[in-house]
């Protein structure tokens, strides 16, 4: 596979549930995450939808 045919594909569901809201995990946390490691590794930036979207987290 040359380099432009290569891809990443993410897809990741957050759900949190009790405890305080300063440590709840948003989805937006995680998909920046990704980013940044996605980053780390070369790719460019990844569009994430939400629901009931599209709506793009970054």
């Amino acid at each position: 596979m040359n380099g432009s045919d290569a891809f990443v594909a993410v897809k990741f569901m957050v759900h949190t549930e009790g405890g305080p809201s300063a440590s709840r995990i948003e989805p937006l946390d995680v998909a920046q995450l990704l980013n940044d490691f996605a980053a780390s590794r070369g790719w460019s930036a990844i569009t994430f939808y939400g629901t009931p979207g599209p709506a793009p987290l970054n």
